[in-house]
């Protein structure tokens, strides 16, 4: 198995032994090969391989046993989709059979800036609700989500509780389904002290940066969503215009 040269080397290792791992090559609680064996197979230094491994033993993938070798501790969920896909977190999550929770969440009332006022077309100062969330597929972190949308959408009085769920279906039962979305994709770094529920320093994620749309193209929702990229896999089709 040979490994692309557009990633850096330690995190194509990463990325190489999670691919073994979701497709069930190993299960959980079996022993991984050694690092003489991984570096044969990948083709890279023990070195390399040390760094790829730990970082995968620090984010509580795999397990370290003296005298005994390496052991995969969990078996990660593996959420895909198409990029062409409009799915809420939630959506995703059930698709695969996992249970969607959120571990964490905070709904505040804040007044519309300048940026907010420009994405969801309001006048600056309109209340709006701010919903943080971390968002869990079964057990496992899949993605922090920060959401705004304008007060007046909603009804009066709503309890920390409806944020819990899928926003989608709350704008939806509230009459403002929403139909299409416009989406900035940029690969992130979050660390522990910008998202503690992360069992290691840090970990990579997308980060979709999204306005979101109703059915009469009206915007309801401005949201900045990072997905774990140890959760998430997302494809896209490319095609070449024929002459």
């Amino acid at each position: 198995m040979l490994l692309r040269v557009d990633k850096p080397l330690t995190r194509r290792v990463q990325e190489a032994v999670l691919r073994l791992i979701r497709e069930r090559i190993y299960q959980p609680g079996e022993k991984v090969p050694t690092e003489v064996e991984l570096g044969q197979l990948f083709g890279v230094g023990r070195s390399t391989l040390r760094e790829a491994i730990g970082n995968l033993v620090e984010q509580g993938i795999l397990q370290k046993s003296h005298g005994r070798g390496t052991f995969l501790r969990q078996l990660p969920i593996v959420l895909e989709s198409g990029l062409e896909e409009l799915t809420s977190v939630t959506e995703h999550i059930r698709k695969v059979g996992a249970k969607p929770s959120t571990q964490r969440i905070q709904v505040e009332k804040v007044p519309a800036d300048e940026r907010l006022s420009q994405k969801l077309q309001l006048p600056q100062g309109t209340s709006c609700y701010r919903i943080e969330r971390v968002r869990f597929a079964d057990d496992v972190p899949a993605a922090y989500c920060i959401d705004v949308i304008p007060e007046n959408l909603l009804p009066d009085g709503l309890k920390e509780q409806v944020f819990r769920d899928s926003l989608f279906e709350l704008l939806s039962k509230n009459g403002h389904p929403v139909s299409h979305t416009e989406s900035y994709i940029t690969p992130t770094l979050l660390t522990q002290q910008e998202l503690p529920e992360l069992n290691s320093e840090s970990a990579y994620f997308l980060l979709f940066e999204e306005v979101n749309y109703d059915v009469s193209g009206f915007p309801v929702c401005y949201s900045n969503d990072y997905y774990s990229s140890q959760v998430f896999e997302f494809k896209i089709i490319r095609k070449r215009p024929l002459d």
